[in-house]
């Protein structure tokens, strides 16, 4: 297959400076709708640089000397953009990890530049775990492995996006990308607090749907449970090899529980999944009842909003209607957000104003 649009197979290196992540080299590989390649490649000079990390140097082979020598950031990103059509120009880019998003916006912001052009990105890591249905993430270099493709180097930006490239074409990455597309989520709120004698359990979702300009909501439910539990003490060693008395909290499951986490692995099957600040909480209780959630697209609000994040309360009351109606008028606080973010991942199946 070849694309309709042009695919941006990107890789960055960075190196910590004052706690901040700052990008020293850009390496992609452009792969155009006339089944055509051209790569770019480029180190950066960081803003009040010095001297390179010594584990990044030998982990990359960059050198401080040669960081010294290259442009800035501003010269090398107008240089890339032209390299990807320009700020209007039609493209989807593709990275492997959350880690490329994350820094590239970071730098953006950090340049007081627009971050339009960074979108739709697609972290095509997530897209294959969630096509294979993997727990753990896999390494650009064991997928290459396990792939048998060969492998030009690590650690170099443009040889790991070539390395990208090849793993996306030999799994049909435009298939499982348009696979994947959906404009339905499922909104999760759960949360397992620990009493004198029993664990409160609350779980509450919403599933619905992103539309042209608004979100339409579907379903709206709300459960609350206590779960029991039994104390028994155990001897471990400490981190010091030191012999002591834990106690050991064993949990008795709930049916009921465990019938409402099947309803929802059953339903979010190709459904974006948005939770408020991650999905320990759910997972947790997914484990006690020995259901497995499927791996599937996941937003957390709390890592979008960032330093900007309004912990809303959301804690559950007995007036489950109240509640309910609370959820809904939380998801229409952050509706553009989330239409936003749709688009962001290239998500949506039909076109979609935002």
């Amino acid at each position: 297959m070849q694309p309709n649009d042009t695919f941006i197979f990107l890789d960055i290196e960075a190196t910590l400076i004052r706690g901040k992540q700052h990008i020293i080299e850009i390496g992609a590989q452009k792969w155009s709708p006339n089944n055509t390649f051209e790569s770019f490649e480029q180190l950066i000079k960081p803003s009040k640089f010095k001297k390179l990390n010594q584990h990044i140097q030998n982990l990359t082979g960059i050198t401080t000397e040669e960081l010294l020598k290259a442009p800035s950031f501003h010269t090398v990103i107008h240089n890339f953009i032209q390299f990807c059509g320009g700020t209007e120009g039609k493209k989807v880019i593709v990275t492997f990890g959350e880690f490329d998003r994350k820094v590239l916006e970071e730098e953006f912001s950090r340049h007081r530049l627009n971050t339009d052009f960074l979108y739709p990105i697609v972290d095509y890591q997530q897209k294959y775990m969630i096509e294979h249905q993997m727990k753990n993430q896999p390494s650009l270099n064991g997928l290459m492995e396990s792939l048998n493709l060969e492998n030009e180097g690590q650690h170099r930006a443009l040889a790991d996006a070539n390395s990208l490239l090849k793993i996306f074409d030999a799994t049909d990455g435009f298939q499982i990308i348009e696979n994947q597309k959906t404009n339905e989520f499922i909104f999760l709120l759960s949360d397992m607090i620990q009493k004198e004698d029993v664990y409160e359990i609350s779980i509450s979702y919403i599933s619905g749907k992103v539309e042209n300009e608004y979100i339409s909501i579907n379903e709206v439910k709300t459960f609350q449970r206590e779960l029991k539990f039994d104390v028994r003490e155990e001897e471990r060693l400490t981190d010091e090899g030191e012999p002591a008395i834990v106690q050991i909290h064993e949990i008795h499951p709930n049916e009921e529980i465990k019938r409402l986490l099947i309803h929802l692995k059953e339903h979010l099957e190709n459904k974006v999944l948005i939770s408020l600040t991650g999905l320990k909480s759910i997972s947790k209780i997914a484990r006690l009842h020995e259901v497995s959630l499927p791996k599937t697209e996941s937003i957390t609000l709390k890592h979008l909003l960032k330093n900007d994040f309004e912990f809303f309360e959301l804690k559950a009351t007995n007036d489950l209607q109240d509640f309910e109606k609370i959820l809904k008028q939380f998801i229409g606080k952050f509706e553009n957000l989330i239409l936003s973010e749709f688009k962001k991942r290239n998500l949506l199946k039909n076109e979609v104003k935002i």
